[in-house]
């Protein structure tokens, strides 16, 4: 009998599909349809688009992903069809490419990638595989139970190694993007968890070095105001092999050059009836990433400037070329 490497464990390929239960409420007929209906609507990565019986799949796995935040008083999260191709579009990448992890060949962090393909919100990203010395099942029940439970093992880690867990269930998130790819023995997992607070009106995705860059927008959240703009700058990505990807582990959601901060205090027109633009310098070639911090209430009653605790609601990246 073959077997299966499950995210560093060894278990017996043969007992896995019955290893986990949904424990979601069914999706609705209405659900279903609704995704069907913005499946058709978005063009973005047209070559992940998701059929009807995928659509299904993942509908369910949404279903366990928000009883697991229901059981901690969290809010449920919405299928974002975007983030699913992104999601469907690393799987595959990385099934096809062997490797594992949150980076790709071409060096992009999960922010790049959803970036590049045309989002603009924050997201933060869950990866998990299968491997298996014999080939793996590739029936629905099979499949979704594949997804399900690597979807469980996250939620069940513990402290201080539950980073994945914690990410399942931050409360700020609105919307998750959910990604399978099976080729022979090797199937990846991806779950892209989106921030949607706000409504883009124009983002400069790519400007020539030493010129501005413009964002504008509207806060879409009640009662929440852009408290800071942080934007990091970094190279633009370079190649990666396949060893270099799998010897990471976590990835940072930052850079470690800042250059450029506004927040409430010394840029009060960031608040404007919730509207904001602003501009984002660029002084050499290289990639911007910003990220935009909200907080409740209104700037007057704000007295210091502290992103602790608070949500990072933008993932956009600028091109200086």
């Amino acid at each position: 009998m073959g077997k299966t490497k499950f995210s560093g464990r060894i278990i017996i390929a043969a007992v896995m599909a019955v290893c986990v239960t949904a424990v979601g409420g069914a999706f609705s007929q209405e659900d279903l349809q609704e995704a069907i209906r913005l499946n058709d609507a978005e063009k973005r990565l047209s070559d992940y688009k998701d059929n009807e019986t995928t659509l299904k799949m993942k509908l369910e796995v949404l279903d366990t992903i928000n009883a697991n935040r229901a059981r901690h008083g969290i809010k449920p999260v919405k299928l974002d069809i975007l983030a699913s191709r992104v999601a469907s579009m690393t799987s595959s990448e990385a099934a096809k490419g062997n490797f594992r992890g949150h980076w790709n060949l071409r060096g992009e962090k999960p922010y790049h990638r959803f970036a590049f393909a045309g989002g603009v919100d924050h997201v933060t990203e869950n990866a998990s595989m299968v491997w298996s010395s014999a080939p793996l099942t590739k029936n629905y029940e099979a499949v979704k139970n594949y997804m399900l439970q690597m979807h469980t093992r996250m939620y069940n880690e513990t402290p201080p190694n539950d980073g994945h867990r914690k990410n399942i269930l931050d409360p700020w998130h609105t919307h998750v993007g959910l990604g399978f790819s099976m080729i022979n023995n090797n199937f990846r997992y991806y779950e892209h968890f989106i921030n949607r607070y706000l409504e883009f009106s124009h983002v400069d995705r790519a400007v020539r070095s030493g010129n501005d860059a413009k964002i504008s927008g509207r806060v879409a959240a009640p009662g929440f105001g852009v408290y800071m703009v942080v934007v990091f700058y970094e190279p633009f990505p370079e190649p990666m092999t396949v060893m270099e990807v799998n010897s990471k582990g976590s990835y940072p959601d930052f850079t470690n050059t800042r250059s450029q901060i506004m927040n409430f205090a010394d840029t009060p027109s960031l608040n404007d009836e919730g509207k904001f633009s602003r501009n984002v310098k660029t002084t050499r070639k290289g990639l911007y990433y910003v990220q935009i911090y909200l907080r409740q209430g209104t700037p007057g009653g704000w007295n210091f400037v502290s992103t602790r605790g608070l949500p990072s609601v933008s993932g956009v990246v600028i091109r200086a070329e």
